[in-house]
């Protein structure tokens, strides 16, 4: 299984000011603008999740088939983060490491309700302008 370990570094001037953690909206509305930026919006990503949570039945069920040739369209998924963990915290610098589950959830007419979660790191720290300032983030 390929294992994917992307190390991002990006500002994202949101303004939290004292609202900079793991699980602050604008955390966790970062890590989802990444995900679809380098999942959702990348062909070849898009399809190898999809085909990582549907599994052999993918290559051998013959109501899967249209996926694999193109006459059915790869449904996008929900983006869910849960469990998020705050696995350490340096109050001097106000720097976070943190760990979550990327949830990915497809629902179309022919899968219902099918799942993929990964375990994603990445880190949080306040720049010194008061925004949020995300790196690290590996694993989606």
């Amino acid at each position: 299984m390929k294992k994917l370990l992307v190390l991002f570094l990006i500002f994202s001037f949101i303004g939290c000011g004292s609202d900079i953690s793991c699980d602050s909206s604008g955390a966790k509305d970062t890590v989802k603008e990444l995900v679809q930026i380098n999942v959702i919006n990348n062909a070849y990503e898009f399809g190898f999740r999809f085909g990582e949570a549907m599994g052999l039945p993918l290559l051998t069920d013959e109501k899967y088939s249209g996926y694999l040739d193109g006459s059915v369209e790869i449904p996008t998924p929900k983006i869910k983060i849960k469990n998020i963990r705050i696995t350490s915290y340096n109050e001097k610098t106000k720097f976070y490491s943190c760990q979550a589950d990327l949830e990915y959830t497809w629902n179309d007419r022919l899968v219902k309700d099918l799942k993929l979660i990964k375990y994603i790191s990445y880190s949080v720290q306040e720049t010194t302008d008061g925004d949020l300032y995300i790196s690290n983030f590996a694993g989606f």
